[in-house]
């Protein structure tokens, strides 16, 4: 694959930029057009000899191939498009549309094969096999293990959706074609059948498809709609934070994926309330320049101010997170403050839950409430739940 890169990409190694990443998808989508003309020419005129329903659907399935890889060729050039003032945030997730198309008319493919196949299943028409058959199926299952690799290398490489999409497909291919060669060896070897052997292989070839492409089509879908960023990600983006001088926690801390490289992020860090106000303004606008410069990523910081040189207010911080962590290890707390008055004092903070959690916050209240009813000051506990 490294040869493939340095003859066809220039600069491979520099993912990160938008040129490069097109280079990726070019050259991807011209290796898989052209691999899928040859082979549908090849598996046509084979099938139409030999008569064999699945060899002909295998072709048409190749010539879906190319308008994948059309797709994907399109799918680049509109992603690498700047940002304009209709879509501030640019293009890159129509490369995730495109993938999504893909992965539609994998299960296209899926259901048209079943249909042929179950017509092929009923009707058990003889098929001709000669050595041109074998030779034609065992090029293409090659063809397609060579395409496979290499969508799933440059697809690693650029961390790109419609390249893995082109993957699966690839494989679905390699598997699909795998099965006819089997079937066609068998009939070779039996002779005619009470039912077809193609008919029922491609039967079993088609449902694969269709269950793998669903799984392609959520795999697609969840980007779209917005799902939680990698976990190992989150972490080096928070340790990043926390590395540098005055900070003391980040909380509400929230990523938003335009497509690959493509983040917008917003964070609230925690500073000391006696910190010098340009002081800590000046480390947010570090932060802010080396997050664009290191990661690419636009990243917009709220300051919170956090009393640590208040023994009372440290005291009861201290107290509320214990008794929170007792009932719930996941739960963890921030914007802690307190508003004392004359009769009463008003504890305020937010506690952050996981997901799944049912916890309401009428039972975070009471469970408070009793742990501080023996106190002779009366506390009023004000508290918004966070989402982890």
């Amino acid at each position: 694959m490294k040869l493939i890169k340095k003859m066809f990409i220039k600069d491979y190694a520099n993912t990160s930029s938008k040129e490069v990443r097109y280079r990726y998808g070019l050259t991807a989508g011209v290796i898989g057009l052209v691999s899928n003309l040859l082979l549908f020419a090849a598996k046509l005129i084979v099938g139409v000899i030999s008569c064999s329903i699945t060899i002909i659907a295998e072709a048409i399935n190749n010539l879906s191939d190319m308008g994948s890889c059309i797709i994907v060729l399109f799918g680049f050039k509109l992603s690498n498009k700047p940002a304009d003032s209709e879509h501030p945030y640019g293009h890159a997730r129509y490369e995730q549309i495109m993938a999504l198309i893909v992965a539609v008319i994998v299960m296209a493919i899926g259901v048209l094969l079943a249909k042929s196949s179950i017509e092929k299943l009923i009707t058990n028409e003889a098929i001709y096999i000669n050595v041109a058959t074998y030779i034609i199926l065992i090029l293409a299952i090659v063809v397609k293990i060579f395409q496979m690799l290499v969508y799933r290398d440059f697809a690693k490489s650029i961390n790109s959706e419609i390249l893995k999409a082109s993957c699966i497909d690839s494989r679905n291919d390699c598997i699909s074609t795998t099965a006819v060669l089997v079937g066609m060896i068998i009939i070779d070897v039996v002779g005619k059948t009470p039912f077809s052997v193609d008919g029922l292989f491609g039967i079993l070839v088609s449902l694969f498809i269709i269950i793998s492409s669903v799984k392609l089509i959520k795999e697609t879908i969840s980007p779209l709609l917005g799902q939680m960023p990698d976990k190992h990600f989150v972490e080096k983006l928070k340790n990043k934070i926390l590395s540098y001088d005055g900070v003391l926690g980040i909380h509400d801390f929230m990523i938003h994926s335009y497509g690959a490289d493509s983040y917008f992020a917003t964070a609230h860090i925690e500073v000391p309330a006696n910190a010098n106000f340009v002081e800590a303004h000046d480390m947010i606008d570090n932060i802010e320049r080396d997050f664009a410069k290191e990661y690419n990523i636009s990243l917009s910081i709220h300051l919170d101010p956090i009393e640590n040189e208040n023994k009372e207010v440290v005291r009861h911080r201290e107290r509320v997170v214990k008794i929170l962590q007792s009932y719930n290890p996941n739960f963890s707390i921030h914007d802690f403050r307190m508003v004392v008055g004359k009769t009463h004092t008003n504890i305020l903070f937010d506690v952050v839950m996981p997901f799944d959690c049912k916890t309401t916050l009428d039972e975070l209240q009471n469970l408070l409430n009793n742990e501080y009813c023996a106190e002779d000051q009366k506390y009023f506990f004000i508290i918004n739940i966070d989402r982890n």
